[in-house]
């Protein structure tokens, strides 16, 4: 279905009321950062865990507790994952619960982002490693998404692994038709773990995939993201959504970004580095700001094929001599996979 387009006056009213809604926390955010000016001198060092308006919790580098903090006016956006320094209050505000402040934020290593209301690019997650890209039968797999996913990771230097959860769900012959659907992954050397969240078939392979890594899970609604999370993390107890009967498609319940840590067996000491974001907008980010020149690096088995092409700025559509037709007809490539290259390329030309 073709989304509705909004009018010019209504595009200005929810224009107007976004200004408004931003003025509003920005002064908020500056009363803050105004009141708080007794800080301690050390300067200590942490990540955001999780994001609250004008408020952000950020978890201490050395103590590994979870402290309330504004943030300075003179600080570009900071979201879940990234890297900041805080100092301590001396004059703790207990009505705000404030502890400290946000004083500067270190260089991202990567960072996903997706544009606003505006068409703005937000930052929605910053310093992720490895993109967990989960599918499952219902809703059904859909490979055009699944490239998407993965052109973006490509694309942002994340390393991608496919998830295909709830295959408690399938029956012998409905296990092999997805098997061999998905084998044009393993074809190409994207790692594939099965798991159920329900049964928790596959969590001890899952979690070897998270250990020493920042994850992110991407994916459609319904799928099962957050109950991976919470067969991982049952102290999260992450609200958990329901695939419609009548549509097959799951509904949203992530309202909140949040970076959560994956405890030890002994459930005294955190695994280093093995944590996982959780995040609505990364859920929904995709593909924005890219040049379709940029396209063909997200597909690692096309880019290789294309430098066989005759001409430079072959299209991959008739020409004579192109690689990728070649490697086509010889059955070297999947023809689904050229044909989702073709339509991200489309895509990125509309925008």
């Amino acid at each position: 279905m073709a989304k509705r387009k909004l009018s010019r006056r209504q595009q200005w009213r929810i224009q107007k009321i976004q200004d408004e809604r931003l003025a509003r926390a920005q002064n908020k955010q500056k009363k803050m950062s105004d009141d708080y000016t007794q800080l301690d001198e050390t300067l200590h060092r942490g990540v955001i865990v999780s994001h609250f308006g004008a408020t952000l919790d950020v978890e201490d580098e050395v103590t590994h507790l979870i402290v309330r903090c504004a943030m300075r006016q003179n600080i570009d956006t900071i979201v879940c994952g990234d890297q900041i320094a805080w100092q301590k209050l001396s004059n703790i505000n207990e009505e705000e619960q404030i502890q400290g402040v946000i004083t500067a934020r270190e260089p991202r290593i990567t960072v996903l982002a997706r544009p606003d209301f505006t068409g703005q690019m937000k930052p929605v997650a910053a310093n992720i490693e490895q993109m967990l890209i989960v599918t499952s039968p219902i809703p059904e797999l859909n490979e055009g998404l699944v490239d998407r996913y993965l052109v973006a990771a490509e694309l942002s230097q994340i390393k991608p692994i496919l998830v295909l959860n709830k295959i408690d769900t399938l029956s012998a012959e409905q296990r092999k038709v997805l098997d061999q659907r998905l084998k044009t992954y393993i074809d190409i050397g994207y790692p594939i773990v099965y798991t159920s969240a329900k049964s928790l078939h596959g969590m001890d392979t899952l979690l070897e995939q998270l250990e020493n890594q920042v994850s992110v899970f991407v994916g459609q609604s319904g799928v099962g993201k957050s109950s991976i999370i919470n067969a991982l993390l049952p102290e999260a107890k992450i609200k958990e959504g329901e695939v419609s009967l009548a549509t097959n498609k799951g509904t949203h319940t992530t309202s909140v970004s949040r970076l959560y840590h994956i405890k030890s067996q002994e459930q005294t000491n955190f695994v280093k580095h093995a944590s996982l974001i959780d995040s609505p907008g990364v859920r929904e980010f995709g593909l924005w700001a890219i040049h379709k020149e940029d396209v063909i690096h997200g597909f690692i088995e096309l880019h290789e094929l294309s430098h066989f092409c005759r001409f430079r700025d072959c299209k991959h559509l008739n020409e004579p001599d192109c690689g990728l037709l070649n490697a086509l007809d010889e059955g070297r490539i999947s023809e689904h996979r050229l044909d989702s290259y073709h339509r991200i390329v489309d895509s990125v030309e509309a925008q």
